[in-house]
């Protein structure tokens, strides 16, 4: 059973698939299909591999759209969906960690680390 509500679009089950039930296409939205009709004899390998647990058995047959998410300061399409980064930002949060992360692409992480970086060696010299 496929439970929707929770999938975040991370596409991880998608590489734990060894049948190629579960595809991912990355076009202007991701779009994740569950093709259950191609399950062969597994072990749910997308059951475990889900980090929400939106997966319990063998799939439905769906079609999942999700909006990209963008950079927070420069607006760059991100690698991850909206409700992806909307699960990781959670996450840094209960772990005390700066959620904004989940947000920012690449460069503008680094960017974020060297003017952190910055203001600390400035306040030791």
């Amino acid at each position: 059973m496929l439970k929707e509500s929770l999938c975040i679009g991370c596409g991880i089950c998608a590489k734990a698939c060894p049948f190629n039930a579960i595809s991912i296409f990355e076009e202007e939205v991701r779009k994740i299909v569950f093709e259950p009709a191609k399950c062969g004899e597994c072990e749910y390998e997308c059951n475990d591999a889900c980090p929400t647990h939106a997966i319990d058995g063998k799939p439905d047959d769906a079609t999942l759209l999700f909006e990209y998410a963008h950079c927070a300061r420069c607006g760059k399409k991100l690698k991850h969906v909206l409700k992806e980064a909307e699960y990781l930002s959670k996450k840094l949060e209960s772990m005390g960690e700066d959620s904004q992360i989940a947000y920012l692409c690449d460069e503008c992480k680094r960017k974020k680390i060297f003017d952190v970086a910055t203001k600390y060696e400035g306040y030791l010299g």
